[in-house]
């Protein structure tokens, strides 16, 4: 019990940066400054060319379904291990189209570290990282 407790407290430490709410696309392309205040309080910006590159590859209801930034998230369910998952609609377009690689199901994509380093390369403040036991 104690293992896991300690296992449960590294976790909120390595997530202390993950959003307490997120917003739609549509609402971050209306503020001066988009951005998110982390579980650490903590003020994170997104940059406008990443927000204008998503709004390019949505229409008016998508940029509304989006939220941000972008959730990656270990895949605890993967046998093989080092994958990452994607879960949303929305999500998984974006994610998809940028990565070049095919979803397994229209609301949730496996990503592998290649995919990882192009998406996080092309969305470095539209996405960020969650750790999940």
């Amino acid at each position: 019990m104690q293992e896991e407790g300690q296992i449960r407290k590294m976790l909120e430490m390595m997530n202390r940066h993950i959003p307490s709410k997120r917003s739609s696309l549509a609402e971050l392309l209306r503020q001066r400054e988009a951005g998110y205040k982390g579980k650490d309080g903590v003020d994170y910006r997104i940059k406008k060319a990443e927000l204008d590159l998503l709004a390019g590859m949505l229409d008016e209801v998508e940029r509304n379904k989006l939220k941000l930034p972008i959730i990656i998230m270990t895949d605890t369910s993967s046998d093989s291990g080092g994958s990452w998952k994607v879960m949303g609609r929305v999500e998984v377009k974006v994610v998809s189209a940028l990565v070049g690689r095919e979803p397994e199901f229209p609301d949730q994509m496996r990503l592998f570290n290649p995919h990882v380093g192009k998406l996080r390369s092309v969305l470095p403040t539209a996405t960020t990282t969650m750790f999940s036991p």
